[in-house]
């Protein structure tokens, strides 16, 4: 009798749960966008002439329409988006300021002086900053600054080419190898437009302060050696002409064809624009392209928050071991799904076994939204509150309980 009472209790105890979880740090909503693709039934695409194309809601990341999305390509200077991702990082890390001084270094000279690419014509003797610099590569496109930033941040090219990569790397963007900082042509230099919605979406998203350089309708390039100065217009026609436009990035070379990196934002919704080899004989098109596409985003699509970041549900997890057996869930990030009009979705909770102690904010299932039975969203469901493990006592009594229920339903 005293063996079996131990072999109770020990398989009471067990039926109670006492091992505890670790708590999972939450994840930000992520949209899945192969199913999203093929769950919405999205209206017809607009016919574009670029050889690879995605249309991006920054906010969420869906992918509202691809074409050859995974293809490499040249990129040309739509390369300067990652120049441009280094120089915010080295300001938002104190390596350098916008005040700083940039030299004209050699190998920038030597650039400024090559005919047939986008210049500023900088000179060694003259004096330029950080935001000079910039200005001038996110308006005008020069191919000089690119470089002499390169040599400033990375102590050389070669040294800059490779945080580049590092940092493509980092980002995940797969399909994306670089051999240079300007985008001109050179073997082994590749993206692809996914890469480059994805790059760009990170560099709007943490450094929206990029686009008040982006935007720019126009540059000038102030010479005191030439005692000139001559102005330039962004290279990005759509800037004020597009309602909402304020990015990104150009590009051309006869390898990559004409290319365009655009975004724009209305009513609290930016969308992120890729094309990339457009038709070589009308520099146009490529902004053609891009407004079919953000017409047709904006157009055909409402964003829709199925769900906000601590938004209290009516979900609960069940807690066996815990001091009240239930608990509250809440969103740990935003829900946000872009759905054409009269498609309509539910938001679904799937929980994870949880032992106490439960911690706020601790992971205990996921949030899924469900469109024609297929998961297009998902972020972490999260402890709405505390719930502490119940005593010994009370844990043995429960574990007893749900053994005597197991074998009344047995009988």
């Amino acid at each position: 009798m005293r063996k079996d009472a131990q072999k109770f209790f020990v398989i009471a105890c067990a039926a109670a749960g006492l091992a505890g979880l670790v708590p999972v740090q939450a994840v930000r909503a992520e949209v899945i966008n192969q199913n999203a693709l093929q769950a919405i039934h999205a209206p017809a695409p607009p016919v574009v002439k670029a050889q690879s194309v995605v249309l991006m809601d920054a906010d969420n990341g869906q992918i509202l329409y691809e074409k050859n999305a995974d293809e490499r390509r040249a990129p040309a200077s739509t390369t300067k988006i990652m120049t441009m991702l280094l120089v915010m990082e080295a300001v938002a890390n104190h390596k350098i300021t916008w005040e700083d001084e940039v030299p004209v270094t050699p190998d920038a000279y030597q650039v400024a002086t090559t005919s047939d690419v986008s210049n500023a014509y900088l000179d060694p003797r003259e004096h330029f900053t950080l935001r000079d610099m910039m200005d001038f590569i996110a308006v005008l496109s020069a191919n000089d600054a690119t470089v002499a930033v390169a040599d400033k941040i990375g102590g050389d090219k070669d040294n800059f080419v490779a945080m580049m990569n590092q940092e493509a790397q980092r980002l995940g963007l797969t399909g994306t190898h670089y051999m240079n900082p300007d985008g001109l042509p050179q073997d082994n230099h590749y993206t692809t437009a996914m890469d480059l919605a994805k790059l760009s979406r990170y560099l709007i998203e943490h450094y929206p302060e990029v686009l008040e350089f982006t935007s720019k309708p126009n540059v000038t390039v102030k010479s005191e050696v030439r005692k000139q100065s001559n102005t330039w217009p962004n290279t990005d026609e759509m800037i004020g002409k597009y309602p909402g436009v304020d990015g990104l990035k150009t590009g051309f070379t006869d390898d990559a064809g004409y290319c365009f990196v655009g975004t724009a934002q209305r009513n609290g919704v930016r969308l992120i624009s890729v094309v990339m080899g457009d038709t070589k004989n009308d520099i146009h098109q490529r902004f053609v392209d891009t407004q079919k596409l953000f017409d047709y985003g904006f157009q055909q699509f409402t964003e829709t928050k199925a769900v906000t970041h601590g938004q209290t549900l009516s979900y609960t997890v069940p807690v066996p071991d815990g001091k009240t057996t239930q608990l509250p869930v809440v969103a740990a990030d935003d829900l946000i799904v872009d759905l054409p009009s009269g498609v309509k979705g539910q938001v679904k909770f799937v929980s994870q076994p949880v032992t106490a102690p439960v911690h706020q904010g601790q992971k205990v299932g996921m949030l899924e939204y469900v469109v024609n039975g297929r998961v297009i969203a998902q972020t972490d469901a999260v402890a709405a509150g505390e719930d502490p493990k119940a005593n010994w006592f009370v844990r043995l009594l429960r574990g007893i309980g749900r053994w005597f229920g197991g074998l009344l339903h047995r009988l």
